[in-house]
């Protein structure tokens, strides 16, 4: 029987851009063209929702949302690791609500076994869930500090593997777009491991240059502007490669460049995270780290499981491995 991802393999995108295709989701900002290719993909292989019913189990998780809507229209990484918890809960007969954490308040929680907090929580909304006693798990960062158990990617590995592959190729100026976030409560600037990991390392080898290093919000718009303040303030000094932390705010970056008439890769190498699917329909088609967000949602889902299972289970950090994907955006 066809699957969902038998379809995503065939199309070229990943399964929940196939998911919110077929079930006609008008909010799923993606072109025309990849919306027609995988509806014709799914008619040629004869796809057919699965209409095998699944045991209920009595259980019901509550995902909690740290972005916003409009956030996850920007860039679906958020939306993918959702798409992982649905698909598992699916399997096992547990049924899943959504609820946004800034409307936490006005939900009662009482009737759920377990929650599942998707994003990047502060030290007050961590002890606002916790008391929800309720068996928890975050993804997005590493919340062993505070007891819980949690699922996050692994961004160290690809930001050194960039840096060597740059430096083998003779690139020594190595620009970083990096992505800038805040808690919603207590407004705190959330630490990224790749900005972190790209000045530790440029250091190293001797060619820091902190005028090469830029950070705003992960959106198209933000990678634009940015890019455009680079061309800017650089000029010839516009580094021969850019680092940049999510595939959205590449794509704004790639338009800033072709706006400025600045070839890529030839004269300015790209590469980013996430690998969602406009990744592989930009111009040039982007290289970028491919982060397991299904998986990471998957993990998620089972590290919950067990926790119900035992609740004195030991907490554990689990960190999901990345896997370039190189394209034409760079060298």
């Amino acid at each position: 029987m066809t699957t969902i991802k038998d379809v995503a393999q065939h199309a070229g995108v990943s399964a929940s851009t196939v998911s919110r295709i077929l079930n006609y989701d008008q909010t799923l900002a993606v072109s025309e063209p990849t919306r027609r290719k995988v509806l014709e993909v799914a008619e040629k292989l004869q796809y057919k929702k699965r209409t095998k019913k699944v045991k209920q189990s009595g259980d019901k998780v509550a995902i909690i949302q740290w972005h916003s809507d409009k956030e996850e229209l920007n860039d679906l990484y958020y939306y993918q690791i959702q798409y992982g918890i649905e698909t598992k809960a699916q399997t096992s007969g547990v049924s899943i609500d959504t609820i946004s954490f800034n409307n936490l308040q006005n939900i009662d929680l009482s009737g759920y076994t377990g929650i599942i907090a998707v994003g990047k929580y502060d030290a007050s909304e961590i002890d606002q869930l916790a008391a929800l006693k309720r068996p928890l798990v975050f993804i997005g960062q590493n919340y062993l500090l505070y007891g819980f158990d949690s699922v996050q990617s692994d961004f160290l590995t690809p930001i050194n593997w960039m840096i060597t592959h740059f430096l083998e190729l003779g690139i020594q100026d190595i620009g970083l777009l990096a992505g800038q976030e805040k808690t919603q409560t207590e407004h705190q600037a959330i630490y990224d491991p790749r900005a972190t990991t790209y000045r530790t390392r440029m250091t190293h080898e001797g060619l820091f240059n902190p005028d090469f290093l830029y950070a705003g919000t992960y959106g198209p718009d933000s990678g634009h502007s940015l890019m455009l303040q680079a061309i800017d303030q650089l000029q010839d000094q516009l580094p021969h490669a850019f680092i940049i932390g999510s595939d959205s705010m590449a794509i704004g970056a790639l338009n800033a460049l072709k706006e400025c008439e600045i070839t890529v890769p030839d004269r300015v190498s790209i590469v980013s995270f996430n690998d969602v699917a406009i990744a592989k329909y930009a111009y040039p088609a982007l290289t970028t780290a491919h982060v397991h967000t299904e998986i990471m949602g998957e993990r998620a889902f089972e590290l919950l499981r067990e926790q119900l299972k035992n609740p004195h289970k030991v907490p554990e950090s689990v960190v999901i491995s990345t896997q370039i994907i190189h394209r034409d955006s760079s060298l």
